[in-house]
């Protein structure tokens, strides 16, 4: 996105100017210009700009693209931001790509008219019939399916047939939607995750090698360089510890 001292400073009288994207009047004077541009609200509008798809056209107008409108000059990015629009089509596609992990950055940069589906390793056009179409779609299940295997102790058995949970001491059917609804659905396979990540939150403590290799029974902290039985009773007793407390002290 293009920056500068004027950018979004627009003329509006001989005595002042108007900043488009803060929707505010500014004396026509150097220092007052400076003040505005170089303040954190400015500063933080455009940020705001490059995270909701909106753009600077013409010098003087702003354009929303998941909304494809106009701002009109009564309208600054929070005001647009704030509307019922706007926070109807972000609340919709947060929605839809949750876990499924499709980065929209770039649209929402306005770098690109497509989204990108990491699992798939394909651009989507950006709208919300589109995006839905691809997450519903056979080969994405099964490419998030295979995605969040290694990511939840979850491996394939002699028999072709099912999946083992490791977490859980199940199995289950080799099939694309009984291993997404065992990730999502199971009581059991949740709680663990829950219970797991509430105890290693901020404490420096990995899982990623106990779910992604079948035979590892280890947690392992990084903050006291040591391995602990990947159980919530023992993990528990370690962050509780002494020597694990001391390590941040």
């Amino acid at each position: 996105m293009k920056t500068g001292l004027l950018f979004g400073i627009v003329a509006n009288s001989k005595t002042r100017v108007r900043c488009v994207f803060c929707g505010v009047y500014i004396p026509k004077a150097t220092k007052c210009i400076e003040e505005h541009t170089n303040g954190m609200k400015h500063k933080e509008t455009i940020d705001l700009m490059s995270e909701n798809g909106m753009s600077y056209y013409n010098d003087d107008e702003l354009y929303c693209k998941p909304c494809n409108v106009y701002l009109s000059e009564e309208d600054s990015v929070a005001s647009h931001l704030e509307g019922e629009e706007h926070a109807n089509w972000i609340a919709a596609m947060d929605d839809l790509i949750e876990g499924e992990f499709i980065n929209i950055d770039a649209y929402l940069a306005t770098e690109s008219e497509d989204v990108f589906c990491e699992v798939c390793n394909t651009k989507v056009t950006c709208t919300l019939q589109n995006i839905e179409e691809h997450v519903n779609d056979i080969l994405h299940r099964s490419n998030v399916a295979e995605k969040l295997k290694p990511l939840n102790g979850i491996f394939p058995v002699e028999n072709d047939d099912e999946l083992w949970c490791k977490v859980c001491d199940e199995y289950i059917e080799n099939t694309a939607r009984s291993l997404l609804d065992h990730i999502d659905d199971d009581k059991q396979h949740v709680e663990w995750f829950m219970d797991i990540e509430d105890l290693i939150e901020g404490q420096e403590v990995s899982i990623q090698d106990y779910l992604k290799n079948e035979h590892e029974k280890n947690a392992y902290c990084n903050k006291c360089q040591m391995q602990i039985l990947c159980n919530s009773q023992s993990i528990e007793e370690h962050v509780n510890s002494e020597a694990h407390f001391n390590q941040f002290s």
